[in-house]
């Protein structure tokens, strides 16, 4: 009967409460409320703290929410609790694929504010995890779309970041193509054809790459998608600005 009248203990005592609140966090999650998705996993994750699914969404939801800042103190403040989340989740299954997954977007995340030499080791970080993660399963879409993101960064290296690796971290330089971030993000839309950041960010690497006719075609094929949430109709915004952009380059 106490359960029952409030239901909120039930969550904080596992069982059926920690399943709905798990279920209403991956709902929000699902239509990018970010904000009550992450205050929902936190809740869960304050009485289950090695409730995995909940450790690695909320690391994706915190991802998610410093990428709309323009400032890096802000974007920080997120990219570093992403990166918190995605350590515990590994700390409690370091070889399924979405604790491997997590961990290198949220270092893809803080590479876009860290140092110059973070960066690199960064690099070699970001590699282990996706290789990882696609070692336990192939058909990770979200693993394939950030190792083709990982190998067209690594691709068009400028000679700062190359020296930087050479002189401050002794790592072995990450190699990579234009032509192999190609066929990763290709994966990831043969995997989740419905994902239009995939078909965008495939579009700007052929772009680069002076494919012009197979990114008009990526381009038509990501506006034919249906758009689903507030984050589609931004990429759909951005595929046509860049579709108009290369038909007048090839006009």
């Amino acid at each position: 009967m106490t359960l029952i009248s409030f239901p909120n203990l039930a969550a904080f005592s596992g069982g059926l409460g920690s399943e709905k609140l798990l279920w209403e966090a991956n709902q929000l999650f699902r239509e990018y409320k970010d904000a009550e998705a992450l205050e929902k996993y936190e809740l869960l994750l304050a009485s289950s703290p090695e409730q995995l699914e909940a450790l690695t969404k909320a690391s994706i939801v915190c991802g998610r929410i410093g990428s709309r800042f323009t400032d890096d103190t802000h974007k920080g403040i997120y990219y570093h609790k992403a990166y918190t989340f995605a350590q515990k989740a590994r700390a409690v299954d370091s070889l399924s694929a979405e604790p491997n997954y997590v961990m290198a977007l949220s270092l893809s995340n803080l590479g876009q504010i860290a140092s110059l030499k973070d960066r690199m080791v960064q690099l070699n970080q970001i590699k282990y995890f996706l290789d990882n993660a696609l070692a336990q399963d192939a058909r990770h879409a979200g693993a394939w779309h950030l190792l083709g993101r990982w190998a067209y960064k690594v691709a068009n290296l400028t000679f700062a970041e190359k020296s930087a690796n050479r002189l401050l971290t002794h790592l072995p330089l990450p190699t990579s193509t234009n032509q192999q971030a190609i066929q990763a993000i290709t994966k990831a839309i043969e995997l989740d054809p419905g994902n239009l950041l995939y078909y965008y960010d495939l579009a700007r690497v052929q772009r680069e790459s002076d494919l012009k006719s197979e990114c008009v075609e990526t381009l038509q094929r990501a506006l034919d998608q249906k758009l689903v949430t507030t984050e589609d109709l931004e990429l759909s915004r951005r595929c046509k600005i860049l579709l108009q952009e290369v038909l007048k380059v090839r006009v």
